[in-house]
């Protein structure tokens, strides 16, 4: 009995579930039925532009990969444009600084030289050592380039070497010279360098044992080879020599040779005249 009345109730109920009709079929009727045909997508789907005309789950994805990537590339611009503004802030602050920077190292410099001669000072051998060690620079030799004669100019050859145990720095040195008339009851003249005078030659350093060489020049007189052998003229060269040594000291070697018909009987061809040495 029970049996019976649960089949004649769930009869109705499978009856009405087979003749309904499927989800997805009834969407598609009622579709159908609301906008006719199934209208077939617009165009095409491409790759170069990926979220148009998006038809299948893959193409969706390959769009939201290529909208990542787009993002991806705006924030390394982004990173790249922030970082050259942070170099050139850098840069910027610098170049206000620079200033700053070099009076601290000017300041710094001069506070280790002072200490270094504040040394030397209290060191009783420090004097010894300097004058042992430090550079000497001093002529060598003089010797005519050329006969005195030749195309009316008479040019002198300097020699100057450095007999120091260490290197001349700064090395500079004016050479002047001139042919003056003898006269037997005047002393020799004593010539100094002339305020306009440049240098003749210069080297950033002159080594120990070392040599530089300068050329010095000015108008030859007729016979002037005669004129001296007889007496009747001189030849002077002067000038200075100043360098640095390694103890930044400042040094003047202040020079003067002549060539006149005694010198000549000698042999010595050019004879110092005044040698002195001075320092800062």
């Amino acid at each position: 009995m029970l049996v019976s009345l649960f089949l004649i109730g769930l009869g109705p109920r499978e009856a009405h579930a087979q003749d309904a009709p499927d989800d997805s079929v009834s969407a598609s009727e009622q579709g159908a039925e609301a906008g006719g045909t199934a209208e077939e997508p617009s165009g095409a789907w491409d790759i170069s532009r990926p979220c148009d005309n998006v038809q299948h789950p893959y193409q969706a994805e390959v769009c939201q990969q290529t909208r990542v990537a787009d993002a991806s590339e705006s924030t390394a611009r982004l990173s790249r444009l922030i970082m050259l503004i942070g170099l050139a802030g850098v840069a910027l602050l610098l170049l206000m600084l620079w200033p700053v920077i070099a009076a601290a190292l000017a300041a710094r410099r001069a506070a280790s030289n002072s200490s270094a001669r504040e040394r030397r000072a209290r060191s009783p051998n420090s004097a010894y050592r300097e004058a042992e060690l430090r550079a000497y620079v001093d002529v060598e030799s003089l010797e005519f380039v050329d006969t005195p004669e030749a195309d009316g100019v008479v040019k002198v050859k300097i020699a100057f070497r450095n007999s120091g145990q260490t290197p001349a720095f700064k090395f500079e040195d004016s050479v002047e010279m001139e042919v003056v008339n003898t006269d037997d009851d005047e002393p020799l003249p004593t010539r100094s360098i002339s305020d306009n005078a440049s240098a003749t030659s210069s080297r950033a350093r002159l080594g120990r044992d070392a040599t530089a060489i300068a050329i010095a020049q000015c108008e030859s007189t007729a016979k002037l080879a005669d004129r001296v052998t007889n007496g009747e003229a001189m030849i002077l060269v002067w000038g200075e020599v100043g360098y640095d040594d390694i103890f930044d000291r400042r040094h003047q070697t202040v020079f003067q040779y002549v060539c006149n018909a005694e010198t000549l009987e000698t042999g010595e061809m050019f004879r110092p005249m005044t040698r002195e040495a001075t320092a800062d």
